[in-house]
């Protein structure tokens, strides 16, 4: 934030001068008007929209003095204050949003994007990573490899669950450098092995290209049988997605767990950012059958929205456990009374939402890690004549924002769980020993089996992956993840635009 300023608007001079009558000083004042640069213009457009957008919708609006109703008694006075920023970024992030207990919050300057992102398809190399320092050194970072989305840029070089890189674009990773190596949209992906506690070089670099594709949200899916017990499991990558598309394939498998007669069920989220509150809806009932109807989650709103809903849909602040997906398909419910739910550090929002969304309703285990701890719920808001949806939208930008518009809480209320929701069952994973997701030796799944059967699977003795050589990798923390509750923006056709000023 710039820390000073001279309004740009109006300055009131005071003038004086003296008359040759009666030698009396006038006092006479002028209004001095100081033309505003083009730049200063779009800016204040768009400082306008986002200003406009937080106070009526925001969260936590009543925590940020400057979102109130009444503060700026003028439009001018509004000016003034948003053009004291640096850019919309600055407004956004060190003006409007409370930071005390919001992480999630976003902006961006391309709206296109965004919602390309939320259907699950944005340019991207397709993996997921974690940092660690290299053995013996505190200043070498290696990326090892968590997750390769099926039939993306990475997966199709050959990339996998497992692999160190140590190198990107010949540079070597270090503490100054790891957290933007691989911002580039070519990637030279030097891997690397351990062997007697150094980094030696593991085959030919891997060359990946970010490109635009469509990440599947179904990653595996498998039905096993182990001590008698016939399990489906079901790895989710993403609740974000294409509606009429993806819903539709995850009732399919849902279809094949019904037709095989599972007896037990593992949703593993281990690395699941969340998405759509309507796709973990669809899972929840996919997973129950019996609650039809019942309350899955409610909503609570800043005290406007709370009030409009309460007078006008007393409905739509709940999301219940459903019959159908989005193309009328009946939903194959397994109406199971237990599930085994995994889910880590990476787990956000949506995957938490479908943990405490059953709790009162089924027995849920959750194997794992404290989860990433979001309870709030997001829209796309828009510079338009209805802000969530693009009716009239403003062709002089594309910025839009996502800001947290609600908490969520299960059937009996409980909500805030700030620092995660913690495991029944605690088991981290090893970096040099993560296993293949899906497969009977990775440590997370054959512990989750363990827990149902009371045996360990036969193949569960895991086999040493060669990055493992009894070191203890020390992580590097990672970065917040945004965490994903999103509603339709197609629900908020009807409301109104902004509430009348105090």
């Amino acid at each position: 934030m710039k820390k000073f300023f001279m309004p740009v608007l109006l300055l009131g001079v005071m003038l004086t001068s003296c008359s040759k009558d009666d030698d009396i000083n006038e006092v006479e004042e002028v209004e001095v008007v100081v033309e505003q640069t083009a730049e200063e213009k779009k800016m204040l457009e768009i400082n306008d929209f986002i200003w406009k957008g937080m106070n009526d919708i925001y969260l936590y609006k009543s925590n940020i003095p400057q979102l109130a109703d009444d503060y700026f008694s003028t439009q001018t006075e509004l000016n003034d204050y948003l053009l004291k920023w640096d850019d919309p970024e600055d407004l956004f992030y060190n003006g409007l949003v409370y930071k005390n207990l919001d992480k999630f919050s976003w902006i961006v300057d391309d709206y296109s994007e965004l919602e390309s992102y939320l259907a699950g398809s944005s340019k991207s190399a397709g993996f997921k990573y974690g940092f660690v320092y290299a053995p013996n050194s505190d200043t070498k970072v290696l990326a090892y490899v968590i997750f390769v989305s099926p039939e993306g840029p990475a997966d199709i070089a050959g990339l996998k669950r497992g692999d160190l890189i140590s190198k990107v674009n010949g540079t070597e990773m270090t503490v100054s450098n790891y957290q933007s190596i691989f911002n580039s949209e070519m990637l030279e992906l030097g891997r690397s092995t351990i062997k007697d506690g150094a980094l030696v070089a593991n085959g030919d670099p891997i060359n990946v290209t970010k490109t635009v594709f469509k990440e599947k949200p179904i990653a595996v899916d498998k039905v096993f049988t182990v001590n008698g017990v016939k399990i489906g499991y079901l790895y989710l990558s993403t609740f974000l997605g294409e509606f009429g598309v993806d819903d539709v394939k995850l009732n399919d498998v849902f279809a094949k767990f019904k037709s095989e007669n599972i007896d037990e069920l593992i949703v593993d989220l281990r690395y699941n950012s969340g998405g759509y509150s309507e796709f973990s809806a669809d899972l929840a009932s996919m997973v129950t059958g019996q609650f039809e109807g019942q309350i899955l989650t409610q909503q609570l709103w800043n005290d406007n929205w709370m009030d409009y809903w309460k007078k006008n849909d007393p409905e739509a602040i709940y999301n219940r456990f459903d019959a159908e997906v989005s193309t009328e398909q009946a939903i194959n419910s397994l109406y199971l009374d237990r599930v085994y739910v995994i889910e880590t550090d990476r787990s956000y929002s949506a995957s938490e939402s479908f943990l405490i969304a059953l709790e009162p309703y089924i027995d849920v285990i959750h194997v794992g890690q404290n989860t990433g701890g979001k309870f709030q719920g997001s829209v796309t808001v828009y510079d338009s004549n209805g802000f969530f949806n693009k009716e009239g939208i403003n062709p002089n930008h594309k910025y839009a924002i996502q800001p947290l518009i609600y908490k969520y809480a299960n059937a009996v209320g409980f909500t805030d769980f700030v620092g995660g929701l913690t495991p029944d069952i605690e088991k981290d994973e090893s970096i040099g020993n993560l296993g293949q997701l899906g497969e009977l030796d990775e440590p997370l799944l054959a512990r989750t089996i363990q827990a149902i059967t009371g045996v360990a699977p036969q193949s569960s003795a895991v086999k040493k992956q060669p990055t493992d050589s009894g070191l203890n990798f020390r992580k590097i923390a990672k970065q917040d993840e945004k965490g994903w509750f999103i509603t339709q923006n197609e629900g908020l056709k009807n409301v109104p635009l902004s509430f009348p000023q105090n």
